[in-house]
């Protein structure tokens, strides 16, 4: 039987799942440490239960759906409007670096997902969800891409694809730091030592956080004028959708959408009006939490028995696919110093499970050994401003090729 959950109940749910999740990481601060977002441990509680009633009493519950759609959407309008080309460029030869390290990744961990996947005699396009749209993606990309109409008709491809972020965020976290570590420790038995910049350099570097204050945080003004811009990318995104559908393109909404966020804020910069972005991801983070606790919800988690050994697989595959683009290409094209190796255990950190990941074995090395402002700026750009975006794109096409 099933018992239909309506959409106000489903967004308080989602809410009390949140609320759940970070009460259960005061209690097991472990799960902080792995970077594991509180939406994700309380909605995943609450599919644990949603699972035993459904084989205690055969009580199937089904969540609404379009209010999920609904934040999905303005996720990725906040994604597409933070993507500032100048500041890419602005960037270097470091990011370009890494953005094509980040290229190289993306198209290895297909691949990796792809073989895996017909290896164990699945339909080889849920190989993708064993791929860059849950390590490199994350939890957000692996629900996006779940609802895309390409993906509907892969079974488990919601499941699959949510369990393997999470061993991403856990792996990331656990490989990404020795690696950087050993690195290092090699510079330092060559005689070398981490460079010390000053607190100046830091700073202009990008690594200091701008913070805002109450009021400026608190002027409705602000809200309300990129609640317009939101609006309008959404609704551009769907007319292009439609576009593009009329010639023959399968384009995902929330692709669109986000396409359409990157042209207006950069065409926003170019006309000197600049897009708040500040606002922009403040929205977009409330959007993706709620959304990711509705979609840890409704996991379907005894959908999951027959995906262990290929979900297992492909982690151990994944960690040597990233380590290998770290070690064989950030690693030397960033000098082969402290700075290179503080900027591959980044890369292994987010290419695996998520920029905090990566943020958080860098800091671990900056406080450890010293600042590390190259690294932590190339890092943070190209992962901030152009993962996301190249991963739906290539995704996209690795959806057009499978058919």
């Amino acid at each position: 039987m099933t018992a239909p959950i309506s959409e106000i109940w489903t967004l308080i749910l989602a809410v009390l799942a949140i609320r759940l999740g970070i009460l259960i990481h005061r209690l097991l601060p472990r799960l902080g440490a792995w970077n594991i977002p509180p939406a994700i441990t309380g909605g995943l509680l609450l599919a644990l239960v949603v699972t035993l009633v459904r084989g205690a009493y055969g009580i199937e519950f089904a969540f609404a759906d379009g209010i999920r759609q609904t934040l999905l959407l303005v996720f990725f309008v906040g994604v597409g409007l933070s993507a500032k080309f100048m500041a890419l460029f602005r960037g270097g030869v470091g990011v370009a670096v890494v953005c094509l390290a980040i290229l190289i990744a993306i198209s290895l961990q297909n691949l990796a997902g792809v073989a895996i996947a017909s290896g164990f005699g699945f339909n080889p396009a849920l190989g993708l969800f064993m791929g860059s749209i849950p390590f490199l993606g994350g939890h957000g990309t692996a629900a996006a891409w779940a609802q895309a109409a390409a993906a509907q008709d892969l079974t488990g491809a919601l499941e699959v694809g949510m369990a393997a972020a999470t061993l991403g965020l856990i792996a990331g976290g656990l490989v990404a730091g020795p690696i950087a570590s050993r690195l290092i420790h090699r510079q330092f038995q060559g005689g070398q030592t981490a460079s010390q910049p000053s607190r100046e350099h830091a700073t202009a570097s990008g690594q200091a956080p701008t913070h805002l204050t109450s009021a400026e945080l608190l002027n409705s003004d602000r809200w309300l004028v990129i609640t317009l811009v939101i609006a309008l990318c959404l609704a551009l995104g769907e007319l292009l959708r439609q576009w593009a559908a009329q010639h023959g393109l399968v384009v995902p909404g929330f692709l669109a959408v986000m396409l359409v966020a990157v042209i207006l804020t950069n065409a926003a910069d170019l006309l000197g009006h600049p897009v708040d972005t500040t606002v922009a991801e403040l929205t977009g983070t409330v959007a993706l939490r709620l959304f990711l606790a509705i979609s840890m919800m409704g996991l379907k988690l005894w959908e999951l028995d027959a995906f262990i050994f290929p979900l297992l697989t492909s982690l151990a595959v994944q960690i040597l696919v990233v380590s290998a683009v770290a070690l064989l290409l950030v690693y030397p094209l960033l000098g082969r110093g402290y700075e290179g190796a503080v900027a591959a255990g980044g890369f292994i950190g987010f290419a695996m499970g998520a920029m905090p990941v990566g943020l958080g074995v860098m800091r671990r090395m900056a406080d450890r050994h010293g600042p590390a402002p190259r690294a932590m700026l190339a890092i943070t750009l190209a992962a901030a401003l152009f993962a996301d975006t190249a991963n739906a794109l290539l995704v996209n096409l690795g959806f057009a090729w499978l058919g």
